[in-house]
C-alpha cells in the first residue's frame, strides 16, 4: 500500500488520536442535539470548544489542549463528562478510554506468522509466534464450522478460512478483506448494503487500531487506503468506531442468488490478536439451502 511519508513519521501518539477524535465529534454535534440555542449568526453547524467545555465542566484552555493532542492527564470521570457532552455511543466511549489509557484488549505485542514465516500482525512489546501446529489447530477450528468462517488479524488479513468462505465470499488466505473491499469493485459489488458494510468495516478497523497504539502500520494502512478509496477516506475522517458488525450481510452470489447472514465476530482467547468471523444463515431466507447447494457444486 503506497504511503506519502516514511513509516517512522506515520505513527501518531494516542494523545493526537484522542484529540482528533474529540475535535471531529465536536464538529459533528449540533447545538440543538445537546439543548443549546442556535443563533442565526452562528458560523459553524457544530459545537464550539467553549460549549463542550461548559457542558463537560472543564476549563476551555484545558479542553483546547486536549484537542490539540497535548500529553495532559485525563481521568475517567473527565473523559466520561466530555463523552456525555458529545453524546458518544458506548462503543465510542470504549474507544476513547482505550486511547486515553493505552489499554489493549489482550496482551500487547502479538505477532502472528504463517507457516512460511510471513508476519500478519504485530504490536510493540512482548511477541509470540503461531507455529505450524497452532495454525493447523486454527484451520481445524474453521473447518469444523459449516457456515462461511475465517480467522483474521487486526489488519483483516486472513490467517485461516474454510472452503465455505472461499466459495461464498471469495475469501483469500493471506489477503486483507478490508483492503480488498475498498480496492476491488468486483469484490464489493455483490454486497447489497455496500455503504453500511463499508461503514462497519472501517469502524471495526479503527476500534482495532486502539488496541495496538504503538503499531504504526494502522496509520500506514489507513493512509494508503485514503489515497486510493474515496469511500474509505470519508468514513475514516468521520471517526466511525465499532467492535462488530451492525448490519446483516446480504450478498448476491453469482451462482446461487441472494444470501442473507447474521455476522458474528468472536475473539480467539489463545491468540488475542486474532478474531473469528462467522456468518450465520438468516432463517426464512433460503440461505441455508443455497449454501448446501453451493457446497455440492464445489465438491463436484
Amino acid at each position: 500500500m503506497p504511503t506519502d511519508q516514511p513509516l517512522s513519521h506515520q505513527a501518531r501518539s494516542n494523545h493526537a488520536r484522542l484529540g482528533e477524535f474529540f475535535r471531529t465529534r465536536r464538529e459533528q454535534t449540533r447545538p440543538q442535539d445537546v439543548g443549546l440555542p442556535v443563533s442565526p449568526r452562528r458560523r459553524t453547524p457544530g459545537l464550539r470548544r467553549e460549549e463542550v467545555a461548559v457542558l463537560a465542566n472543564v476549563g476551555v484552555s484545558w479542553y483546547t489542549w486536549l484537542e490539540q493532542g497535548r500529553a495532559i492527564g485525563a481521568s475517567e470521570e473527565i473523559l466520561d463528562a466530555i463523552s456525555n457532552a458529545l453524546r458518544l455511543s458506548p462503543e465510542d466511549r470504549t474507544y476513547v478510554r482505550r486511547l486515553a489509557s493505552g489499554r489493549r484488549s489482550g496482551p500487547s505485542g502479538n505477532t502472528v506468522s504463517t507457516a512460511g514465516g510471513q508476519t500478519l500482525g504485530q504490536a510493540a512489546g512482548h511477541n509470540f509466534d503461531v507455529d505450524d501446529s497452532q495454525l493447523a489447530l486454527l484451520q481445524q477450528l474453521v473447518d469444523a464450522i459449516a457456515n462461511p468462517s475465517y480467522i483474521a488479524d487486526p489488519f483483516w488479513t486472513v490467517v485461516a478460512m474454510n472452503s465455505a468462505a472461499a466459495e461464498t465470499f471469495d475469501t483469500r488466505l493471506g489477503e486483507s478483506c478490508l483492503q480488498r473491499f475498498f480496492t476491488d469493485p468486483e469484490l464489493a459489488r455483490p454486497h447489497v448494503h455496500k455503504e453500511m458494510m463499508a461503514r462497519s468495516m472501517v469502524a471495526q478497523f479503527r476500534a482495532q487500531s486502539a488496541n495496538f497504539p504503538d503499531d504504526h502500520r494502522f496509520d500506514a494502512m489507513a493512509r494508503g487506503l485514503c489515497q486510493v478509496s474515496e469511500a474509505f477516506r470519508e468514513l475514516w475522517q468521520r471517526q466511525v468506531v465499532g467492535d462488530s458488525y451492525h448490519v446483516d450481510v446480504v450478498y448476491d452470489h453469482p451462482a446461487v442468488g441472494r444470501l442473507s447472514f447474521a455476522p458474528m465476530v468472536l475473539g480467539v482467547p489463545q491468540f488475542p490478536a486474532l478474531r473469528l468471523f462467522t456468518y450465520l444463515p438468516k432463517s426464512g431466507t433460503g440461505t441455508q439451502a443455497a449454501l448446501q447447494g453451493l457446497n455440492r457444486k464445489a465438491v463436484v
